[in-house]
């Protein structure tokens, strides 16, 4: 029998250890760049034949949660798997609105999530490589949070396989990671390169990981792909994907049993410029064919079980609060603020904003039912400098939730912490006109309201 993803969140531990099986391995995809199948779940699932336990996507850090795609994928009884990544180094990660935010939508989704939070860290092609202690550290902050707001979520530790011997500097240690990944790739040469041809087993790849953390973590293969097309050389390569991935397959329930998950990454990199390897299991016939065969074995779970058949294991021990982080400049976090007078205020900016653009008030004014109030506190009147509160309320009739603030066109926080309030720091930004955008949400993450206000930064001393 299946139940809905909140169903199980409700009926056993708000413990990730909850989610692993006790018997099988999670089937999983990647599909959103399938120019077959344009990223539809039952197109794919008809062509293999056979549906899957999990499929995940990219996020970068500073972008919005994705709500409806997570809400839309426990509606399936599907475990969300989202890969969290700082593109922009670690120096963004801190204990912020933008970070508890996210935490906070997370958690009003009421069920489990695969975080897999800046992957591949042993690879230079990262930026947020390079610097274990660091990493590991901003790891810590994120873990906090995620324990704190949103107990839902599975946090998935994930280097790639190659190279090992950085891989065990980037742990953070036990009690900070709920599951360990590994991201292994069956290529035909190395690169991209003609002079470097390869001949990796996955088994061997997959054999450092699971020997050193298999014992008291399940362990997830984020991402798997075989080649069937390699530019380097310019030849169909199927036999060689299919030596592969059989060998892969066919060898975790009986030698690697504490493999809970695998992911094919269903991309032709070749035909969409990003790489050189063709990965598409829906464009190789050979490869359609042979993986139905392969998942076609009761061991390979295509929804998530029943809860009684999890390992109900206890949770992890809570990691201690830690003092907020913060950045030279700035304060540290506060609670909710108290909200200004209603009564209006005279304006935070000396001149006219560009046509079609509000005013941001010193002050919050009188609400309109259906519209939407932003009030800038802190702020001197005539012009903004150095940290202030920007405050939003929108109008009881329309239901809103959550507030995503702007800046400038770029997410800096989101919040369902009443009064809806985002801290700024106008140094960082250039002197001038700047616009702050805030969307209302309701509980389903539909954007009701929208408003944009222009403020003046002043010139600094």
């Amino acid at each position: 029998m299946l139940i809905g993803l909140a169903g199980i969140a409700a009926s056993v531990p708000a413990s990730p250890g909850a989610f692993i099986p006790a018997e099988g391995c999670y089937l999983g995809a990647y599909i959103r760049l399938d120019t077959v199948t344009g990223g539809d779940i039952d197109a794919f699932e008809q062509l293999v034949g056979t549906p899957h336990a999990t499929y995940f996507r990219y996020v970068g850090y500073g972008a919005p949660f994705p709500f409806r795609w997570v809400r839309d994928m426990h509606s399936r009884n599907i475990l969300p798997h989202i890969a969290w990544e700082p593109n922009d180094g670690l120096e963004a990660i801190r204990d912020d609105d933008y970070l508890r935010g996210w935490a906070e939508a997370a958690a009003r989704t009421e069920g489990p999530i695969f975080l897999r939070y800046a992957s591949e860290m042993n690879g230079t092609w990262q930026a947020y490589s390079g610097k274990p202690e660091e990493y590991i550290r901003k790891w810590k902050v994120v873990a906090r949070v995620m324990r704190e707001l949103a107990p839902n979520v599975i946090l998935v530790w994930c280097p790639f396989a190659t190279p090992q011997r950085p891989i065990p500097d980037y742990y953070p240690g036990d009690e900070w990671v709920d599951w360990v990944g590994v991201n292994i790739y069956s290529v035909h040469h190395y690169d991209g390169d003609p002079r470097k041809p390869a001949d990796d087993d996955p088994r061997t790849l997959l054999r450092f990981v699971y020997d050193r953390y298999a014992d008291r973590k399940p362990i997830a293969i984020c991402e798997y792909a075989a080649t069937h097309y390699c530019a380097a050389c310019g030849q169909d390569v199927t036999d060689f994907g299919l030596k592969q991935m059989t060998r892969l397959y066919e060898s975790l329930p009986t030698e690697f049993p504490r493999v809970k998950m695998i992911n094919w990454f269903c991309v032709d990199t070749v035909g969409s410029g990003l790489a050189s390897n063709n990965y598409s299991l829906t464009s190789s016939s050979a490869f359609l064919e042979r993986y139905r065969e392969l998942v076609d074995d009761p061991y390979f779970l295509g929804r998530v079980p029943d809860a009684a058949e999890m390992i109900a294991e206890l949770p992890p021990t809570t990691p201690p609060p830690a003092p907020q982080e913060t950045q030279p400049g700035e304060l540290e976090p506060v609670g909710p603020l108290e909200l200004p007078p209603r009564e209006p205020r005279e304006t935070a900016v000396a001149e006219p904003p560009p046509t079609g653009h509000a005013l941001a008030l010193a002050r919050l004014g009188p609400v309109d039912p259906h519209g939407l109030d932003i009030a800038i506190a802190g702020a001197p009147p005539g012009s903004v400098a150095g940290l202030v509160e920007i405050l939003a309320e929108p109008g009881e009739e329309l239901g809103v939730e959550v507030a995503t603030f702007y800046i400038d066109d770029q997410v800096k926080a989101m919040t369902n912490v009443l009064p809806f309030r985002c801290q700024w720091q106008s140094d960082n930004v250039e002197p001038g006109v700047h616009q702050i955008r805030v969307e209302g949400l309701n509980r389903y993450y539909n954007v009701v309201v929208e408003k944009t206000v222009s403020v003046v930064v002043a010139e600094r001393d």
